[in-house]
């Protein structure tokens, strides 16, 4: 059961309508990972609008020990401001979180990898970078962390002049005598590349996402991510979720 809070630290992922004058949000916090809270009054005249804005850090309090829990002061830490295919990527991250976190699930070195990304978002031109190591960091604290060293078949190591295919929610496998036609494959090097973040490479950067995206749907265990679609339809977009 979910004690009550004060003074929590947290991020408001999303927000939506309750009734005629409250809202449901759903907050990443610090110490209890996702937690769903109802906010009353965000629409009453006259008084202070809680701060409810998605990619907010605030502080928040509430009571109550069930599923959702009721809000009963926040006060805002730090926002962060996103605007074109960066506020899409963060709607990508925000309903990431919420479809694969379960209710107060504690992911606390989430919860900082989240903020770093904010950060990266609001500031760097290339976003996929940022959106392929929060994945891998997601990944990794909720055990669907791929094996980036070792051949998941023989446990030799992977060696970078050698060809490896990916083997879906475990890691790679060397291809021996050579890949089927139209199989994906990346080299050792590559691989290294994506265990240690870097995307400079196309390659890598093309793989992360393949095997990034296949580790996740197990997690995501057939739930749609309605942010890729938008991303697909938006005009001149520049960022592949």
């Amino acid at each position: 059961m979910l004690p009550p809070a004060k003074d929590q630290p947290a991020y408001v992922l999303h927000r939506r309508a309750f009734r005629e004058t409250s809202a449901i949000v759903e907050l990443l916090t610090r110490d209890y990972g996702r937690v769903a809270a109802v906010v009353r009054g965000v629409k009453a005249s006259g008084r202070p609008r809680m701060s409810i804005e998605p990619f907010t850090k605030i502080e928040v309090a509430w009571r109550g020990r069930g599923q959702m829990v009721t809000a009963i002061g926040s006060e805002a830490v730090q926002a962060t401001h996103l605007t074109g295919d960066a506020l899409f990527a963060g709607l990508y991250v925000n309903e990431l979180l919420i479809k694969t976190l379960e209710p107060q699930e504690p992911v606390e070195s989430v919860f900082r990898h989240y903020g770093t990304t904010l950060t990266a978002l609001a500031v760097e031109n290339d976003l996929e970078p940022a959106l392929r190591r929060f994945e891998k960091s997601l990944l990794d604290e909720l055990g669907y962390g791929l094996v980036f060293d070792v051949d998941v078949k023989t446990g030799l190591p992977i060696e970078a002049h050698k060809i490896y295919r990916p083997v879906d929610g475990e890691g790679f496998q060397h291809t021996g005598n050579g890949a089927a036609e139209g199989e994906a494959t990346l080299t050792g090097a590559e691989i290294a590349a994506i265990a240690n973040g870097d995307f400079t490479d196309n390659r890598a950067r093309a793989g992360a996402k393949l095997v990034l995206r296949r580790a996740l749907r197990q997690r995501l265990a057939g739930k749609r991510l309605n942010t890729r679609q938008l991303f697909a339809r938006r005009p001149g977009q520049q960022v592949n979720v």
